[in-house]
């Protein structure tokens, strides 16, 4: 079973209160929110959600990470996932573009290139991927308006199947080697 279909069946449980799997509610400035984590072998999937019915949630983060890192060097890790994270999640409203990558830092960031434009307030996706010991890639949707001091998490309302594929898309992506074409 993929980690994208197994990450599915959790949330699935989730209306199932007698089955209902270990969710851990976290405060967040004020507001609560859940985790829900599944794990399949060296590949973890976390989602954030503050709401959910019977086939999706309202996302704040999709987290995918692997228990292991790769042997290539940082720059290299972060310019080749990074290419095949902008491929792999072009089902997003947006295009993704690579806003910055830093190899020293171990980071690149990805956001929707352009964003998404109503009137003056900007809502964009950005991908923030990690390249250590145990490698990462965490997603989520945010919203800009002039006036104030710093952009907003969104809550995104996402079925069931989206964050399935979504993980499994950015698992391969973690895992893909760098000799391999990209798919």
């Amino acid at each position: 079973m993929s980690l994208g279909k197994h990450l599915i069946e959790r949330l699935k449980l989730l209306n199932a209160p007698s089955e209902r799997p270990h969710v851990v509610e976290v405060e967040s400035v004020g507001a609560s929110y859940f985790s829900l984590g599944a794990w399949q072998g060296h590949r973890r999937a976390i989602v954030e959600f503050g709401d959910h019915d019977r086939y999706s949630v309202t996302l704040r983060a999709l987290e995918v990470g692997l228990g292991e890192g790769s042997a290539e060097e940082p720059q290299a890790f972060l310019s080749g996932r990074a290419a095949a994270i902008a491929r792999r999640l072009s089902y997003l409203e947006e295009p993704l573009a690579v806003w910055e990558l830093n190899s020293l830092d171990g980071a690149a960031q990805l956001r929707s290139t352009p964003p998404l434009r109503e009137g003056q307030e900007i809502s964009y996706w950005e991908v923030l991927l990690r390249a250590s010991d145990t490698p990462s890639v965490r997603v989520a949707r945010y919203r800009w308006q002039p006036g104030t001091a710093d952009r907003s998490l969104v809550e995104y309302p996402a079925t069931f199947s989206l964050l399935g594929r979504m993980a499994d898309d950015l698992s391969a992506c973690l895992e893909q080697s760098a000799d391999l074409p990209n798919s």
